[in-house]
């Protein structure tokens, strides 16, 4: 089953509110047994963490039909900050009601099953990308994995968002470009 009809079965079936945020602005988001789910219905996000040093990393794209907070369903809270690349809704769902969902319908299981395995192993492939790629090669890599979403028309990508989201300074990120620009 495909992401989009997968995340609409849940947004039919569970009850769910919805969030507007606006481009280019941080939120922070709690996770967890006791709070939501999030569901991106519209829009492209960036979770970020902070760095000693006051920079951003981002940890993961979000586009339409992404889940967010899934470590609730094991009993982790956690508090994310995301950073709006576009215009984004959200759809919240209470976390405990989700998880009751999954445990009566074992087709949606399934599908959730294969939902996270993707995402597992998106992470993993980011992970060896920022740990053993270089700048160059990192850069790339992010812009390649824009390009394999399906990009809202308000999207602003700017250099210091990709520094942010590879976790560079945004000066490296624009002798990096220049470097792959000359390349070519």
């Amino acid at each position: 089953m495909k992401d989009e009809k997968f995340v609409q079965q849940i947004l039919d079936i569970l009850p769910s509110q919805t969030l507007e945020l606006k481009r280019k602005k941080f939120h922070t988001f709690n996770f967890g047994p006791q709070h939501n789910v999030w569901i991106v219905t519209d829009g492209l996000l960036m979770s970020v963490r902070s760095a000693e040093d006051g920079r951003f990393k981002g940890t993961g794209l979000y586009d339409s039909n992404s889940i967010l907070g899934l470590g609730g369903f094991y009993g982790h809270d956690k508090e994310v900050t995301c950073f709006t690349l576009s215009k984004t809704t959200l759809r919240c769902i209470p976390t405990r009601l989700f998880n009751d969902l999954l445990k009566e319908n074992v087709d949606l299981c399934y599908n959730m099953m294969l939902y996270s395995s993707r995402m597992f192993t998106r992470v993993m492939d980011e992970l060896e990308t920022s740990t053993l790629r270089t700048l160059e090669e990192q850069i790339a890599s992010f812009e390649h994995n824009l390009m394999q979403m399906d990009l809202p028309d308000d999207l602003s990508v700017t250099e210091t968002c990709i520094a942010m989201a590879i976790g560079a300074h945004p000066v490296s990120v624009s002798r990096a470009r220049k470097r792959l620009k000359e390349g070519l």
